[in-house]
């Protein structure tokens, strides 16, 4: 894994391009995203997440993130996965599909583009207290057993940590990953409304001081809102901090129900419009979330051309 400083170097006075969505594309496939899919070993469904990967990284992207997201120990144990040697299996198998994606990549296009292998972090599923059951200690103590098996691998490079409606969470993942490693590289992002509050009441100005303090080197905010409503979010995070390095992957628009399936709709054109206007607020990444796609991303790339 790379350094916190690291990262800072490769990063400054750059724009990175994250990818976008995984779980909306492989429903819209018509397959499952249960992690206990990640038990098996080499198979059609990692083929199929290897090949995701892939087409973000033909799109521009500059970030991948492993399909982690679900793989801590309280969100596994709801779907009947209480193993720890599951957990490490599914976390395995997950960073190595995003790992020989980029492998086959650079074999096949000799690209020498900046590319990093996110191991991602998402939320336990549990509310903590005095909200819900799960202590902050027992959520450290999840993330760090998580973020220590990923770092063991040696398949990602940095951190990202997103999803996460609950600040105190977040801040628990943060923690969890710095005594992991004290110096790794940590992405985080935390979910607004449109209004740029978090579901437990956080705002903006105070999440993104609190992401920092507790050592993400770059803090923003993914999910929750299209990508239109995400720029208020946008400038309430820079007008509070001048100098802070900032990330925003917003959904690619509204969830709609159409013939019984979850579709979004900002067209890569709409969404590229709308991120176009993060630009003057000086983000370090910029990607999407729910909804979008390599084309998504694909239409960033050209933007930041």
């Amino acid at each position: 894994m790379i350094k916190n400083n690291e990262l800072i170097n490769l990063i400054e006075n750059k724009i990175f391009l994250g990818d976008g969505a995984m779980g909306t594309l492989l429903q819209g496939f018509g397959l499952s995203t249960s992690p206990d899919l990640f038990l098996q070993g080499e198979n059609d469904f990692l083929e199929k997440i290897k090949d995701i990967h892939y087409r973000y990284l033909e799109s521009g992207s500059n970030i991948i993130q492993t399909s982690t997201f679900s793989a801590n120990e309280p969100k596994l144990s709801a779907f009947g996965i209480n193993d720890i040697r599951d957990l490490e299996t599914i976390n395995y198998n997950a960073a190595s599909a995003a790992r020989r994606a980029i492998s086959e990549f650079r074999e096949k296009t000799g690209s020498k583009r900046i590319i990093l292998s996110a191991a991602n972090l998402g939320p336990t599923g549990k509310l903590l207290e005095p909200f819900g059951d799960l202590s902050y200690e027992k959520a450290v103590e999840a993330f760090r057993r998580q973020s220590e098996y990923l770092i063991s691998t040696e398949l990602t490079d940095i951190f990202l940590i997103e999803t996460m409606m609950d600040l105190n969470e977040a801040l628990a993942a943060v923690e969890a990953v710095k005594l992991a490693d004290k110096d790794a590289a940590i992405i985080c992002t935390v979910t607004f409304n449109e209004n740029g509050v978090t579901l437990m009441g956080n705002k903006t100005e105070d999440a993104l001081k609190a992401m920092l303090e507790a050592g993400a080197t770059i803090a923003g905010a993914n999910c929750s809102v299209g990508s239109d409503k995400m720029l208020e979010v946008v400038k309430r995070m820079r007008q509070s901090d001048k100098e802070a390095r900032l990330i925003f992957q917003p959904n690619a628009g509204i969830p709609k129900m159409v013939n019984g399936m979850t579709v979004f709709d900002e067209t890569p054109e709409i969404f590229a419009e709308n991120v176009k206007k993060y630009l003057p607020y000086s983000p370090s990444i910029i990607g999407g979330c729910c909804g979008s796609t390599p084309e998504h991303i694909a239409k960033l790339a050209e933007l930041l051309e």
